[in-house]
């Protein structure tokens, strides 16, 4: 699961891709605050290290450095 805050919604990307988000004052989210949270978890890198990971657990990651 992935945790992202912006400056007004936490937004959860859970494993199986589901996206949950909520205002973080409390109030019911609207169109535009669930346009935000789509348009934020797309622009999400679609494989992270944490994913490999995951899959291959146990295996060296290297950096190009």
């Amino acid at each position: 699961m992935r945790e992202i805050d912006t400056l007004l919604l936490e937004i959860k990307i859970c494993d199986d891709g589901a996206l949950l988000a909520r205002r973080k004052d409390r109030k019911p989210l609207t169109g535009e605050d669930r346009a935000e949270a789509r348009k934020v978890a797309d622009s999400l890198p679609g494989i992270t290290v944490d994913d490999v990971l995951r899959v291959f657990p146990g295996a060296r990651v290297l950096s190009k450095a």
